[in-house]
């Protein structure tokens, strides 16, 4: 077969290779194993488009099959076991509500015990003890286990995905009164790199910065994420450059030029020494060394794997003498990937990393003009490409990112990132206080920015909310694409009212009252919409002064429900389950009313037993309760909502003490066709006595999955049964959506309703 010919099958092979590939990682199904070998000879077909897409069937099935086989047995879920593994991966450290730690890392099982729980072979743990865990060290732990699942919201990170695209077949808990380190460590091969890469990250964290700097050097240098909190992340996506947080083709490129020049003085004092092996290749082979060296310390990242394999794919032809083609080259590094993990689709780095490069190369085969042109166009193009890709993965973009990342680039790839680089190696080689000068200097302008950076986020809005249709995403795409040709002016303006839809696009208005009680796991939150204004009860739980569940799942939510400011803001009490977001919403969204059952906020107003209001078309709102002086659970604002005739009962985590009170004082009055049950489904409430006097239809539990709190309780949900309520589980349905109609029949929908895939 001709060269050409090769090409074209190779290419044909491969794209139908590609297409199977994203299909199946979203397909509800995958094969049965004995329908694999029918595959196999049509696997071997002559047309090359069948092959691929067949080949890729074959193996995506069987490799997914693998995948549910080591997951955590269903029956194991939240039950105590004992692990004995090492350590896979650097640790990701974060601090949490009342000055504790977190340690957050994947580890390899080596044996699980009981035997009936054995399957898992990688997990992700979450150690709050004292002890500091490093990459390959054995440990045996012991945890409560559960299956991989995720928060389950509209417009929030799909974090099921994230699990299954890892690798991760259970998620738990350490238990630090039953820690034990071993002896010894993971056999070097497995775990070098990530010992590498915390030398670094500890050293960088000891160079006296400031804590953005130490986070965003360790980011830059190891892909150490762990000091990048939600403010900083949020500043760099404000401004278009978090992909800056991210080591990618301009790090790789780096460590390969320093390389390829390493490469050719070895070379040259070869032939100086008359030397044969002066004639390899030693230019290329010390380039490709190094950096795959660097991708390794980094991460195996999918944006430095993407950059590997194109420079493999450089350097092979450069060897060869044969000419290089970027986009064959991005064609192979996506086969390359896809080969290695099959559901690299799934996250949102491959397809941001592959459409940056894509925009680029296309660039490149159009752009004209002279030095000034040059160095605008590619900020301009990728300004337009992440347009549409931010708005599906974020919710929006940042107009000033083509602005932003034509001064950041070149500061951090030319000034940054090798004084970082240099100050890992120098770190690396002994030289502790001469790698801690480089850093010292790197972070200098970093120091100087970010005041200003902060003062202008405060003081404009940077970052445009564009959650448009796949319609209007996809017709954004094209018109990026179309604009870097040279096209016409009627055409240019033709491409840019293309746009136009997905910046102008907004969520459509409700046309009825909506109750969406959101899954935030061990947590309340809960929003009622009607008539244009905005009701949330609860702000969900996390750390108040760091990540925490409105960050997460809150705020993403009202910002895709198009919610611009809400009108009564409701903290049933201070638990932190219940309150920790409340100052995330207040910083975030416009509050006209704050209302807690304990008072902790200045503008807050205390909830009492009688207090009411209407909304504009009818809605009624009454609060039950507290009555007195009551503390803690029993503080919790109580709250009865009418709208057209359906009544909803929110009661927070009340006791069974408080329904008695509440049974005596208003009788009849707490009849409510829904019940947000109280406390997550927890024996101390929710007893007959009040069942029978609230008398709902349905009842409503919002718990964690797998809670270590056993929500709900058996007990609870069998009073519940009895009296003949239709329970539904935010643990198990994700976020639950109640629309109540004109004649006040009301519908319930739910976010894991219809598509699953299988790995969910």
């Amino acid at each position: 077969m001709p060269a050409t010919g090769r090409l074209l099958y190779m290419r044909s092979w491969m794209i139908g290779w590609l297409a199977a590939t994203g299909l199946m990682a979203v397909s509800p199904w995958l094969l049965p194993p004995w329908l694999w070998l029918c595959c196999l000879v049509p696997a071997l077909w002559r047309r090359p488009l069948w092959a691929g897409l067949l080949a890729a069937v074959l193996l995506c099935s069987a490799r997914g099959q693998v995948d549910l086989q080591q997951r955590l047995p269903k029956a194991c879920n939240g039950e105590p076991v004992v692990l004995v593994g090492h350590v896979a991966a650097l640790p990701r450290l974060s601090q949490l509500a009342e000055g504790r730690q977190r340690q957050r890392f994947e580890f390899i099982v080596d044996s699980l015990l009981p035997r009936g729980c054995a399957g898992p072979r990688r997990v992700l743990l979450s150690y709050y003890g004292e002890r500091d865990i490093q990459p390959g060290q054995w440990w045996q732990f012991q945890s409560r286990l559960r299956r991989p699942w995720g928060l389950a919201n509209p417009g929030s990170f799909n974090m099921q995905a994230w699990y299954a695209l890892s690798g991760i077949d259970a998620v738990g808990s350490v238990r630090s009164a039953g820690d034990r380190q071993l002896s010894g460590a993971a056999p070097a091969w497995r775990a070098w790199h990530h010992r590498l890469r915390a030398r670094v990250s500890q050293a960088i964290a000891g160079a006296g910065l400031s804590a953005p700097a130490t986070a965003v050097l360790q980011a830059v240098t190891v892909a150490d994420k762990s000091g990048v909190d939600h403010r900083l992340w949020q500043l760099f996506q404000h401004y278009g450059i978090n992909h800056l947080l991210v080591i990618s083709g301009l790090h790789v490129a780096l460590v390969a030029g320093l390389g390829y020049g390493l490469g050719k003085l070895l070379a040259a004092g070869l032939m100086l020494a008359g030397l044969r092996l002066a004639r390899y290749s030693w230019a290329e082979s010390t380039a490709f060394a190094m950096a795959l060296v660097y991708t390794a310390l980094a991460g195996f990242s999918v944006a430095t794997q993407r950059a590997l394999v194109m420079l493999g794919c450089f350097l092979l032809a450069r060897v060869l003498r044969r000419g290089s083609s970027g986009f064959n080259s991005l064609f192979v590094a996506a086969w390359v990937l896809s080969l290695i993990n099959p559901l690299v689709f799934l996250g949102a780095g491959f397809w941001l990393s592959f459409a940056a490069v894509a925009m680029l190369l296309w660039l490149g085969r159009w752009q004209r003009g002279g030095r000034v042109g040059r160095m605008l166009m590619p900020q301009l193009a990728m300004g337009l490409a992440m347009l549409p890709m931010g708005a599906l993965w974020f919710g929006g973009s940042s107009w000033v990112a083509p602005l932003a990342n034509l001064l950041l680039i070149p500061l951090l790839g030319c000034y940054v990132i090798p004084l970082s680089l240099l100050g890992a190696g120098l770190a690396l080689g002994g030289a502790l206080p001469l790698a801690t000068r480089c850093w010292q200097l790197a972070a200098v302008p970093l120091e100087l920015l970010w005041p200003a950076a902060h003062l202008i986020d405060q003081r404009a809005t940077l970052f445009i909310h564009a959650a448009g249709s796949a319609a209007a995403i996809v017709l954004a795409l094209v018109a990026a694409v179309l604009l870097v040709v040279p096209l016409s002016r009627r055409w240019r303006l033709g491409c840019v009212a293309m746009i136009l839809p997905l910046l102008l696009a907004r969520p459509p208005a409700i046309d009825s009252p909506q109750l969406d009680v959101l899954d935030v796991g061990q947590g309340t939150a809960v929003v009622f919409r009607a008539g244009g204004r905005v009701l949330l009860y609860d702000t969900g739980g996390g750390n108040p002064a760091g990540p925490n569940l409105a960050h997460s799942v809150v705020l993403p939510w009202l910002q895709n429900a198009g919610v611009e400011r809400i009108d009564e803001l409701v903290i049933s009490h201070n638990d932190l389950d219940h309150s920790a977001g409340l100052a995330a919403v207040l910083a975030a969204v416009p509050v006209e009313r704050l209302w807690q059952g304990e008072a902790a906020h200045p503008r807050s107003r205390p909830c009492r037993a009688g207090q009411a209001w209407t909304w504009p078309g009818g809605t009624r709102f009454r609060f039950l309760s507290p009555v007195g002086a009551e503390e803690g659970n029993d503080a919790s604002c109580v709250l009865q909502i009418e709208a057209r005739r359906v009544r909803i009962l929110l009661p927070g985590d009340i006791s069974r003490q408080q329904e008695q009170q509440l049974i005596r004082y208003w009788g009849d009055a707490l009849r409510s066709e829904v019940l947000l049950v109280a406390h997550h489904g927890s024996n101390t409430s929710t007893y007959q006595a009040w069942l029978n006097r609230v008398s709902p239809s349905l009842g409503l539990i919002a718990a964690g999955y797998a809670s270590r709190f056993g929500h709900p309780h058996d007990r609870v949900l069998a009073r519940l049964r009895q009296s003949g309520v239709a329970v539904h589980e935010t643990a198990r349905r994700g976020a639950l959506r109640i629309a109540i109609g004109p004649d006040g029949a009301w519908s319930l929908t739910a976010k894991r309703d219809g598509y699953h895939a299988w790995w969910m």
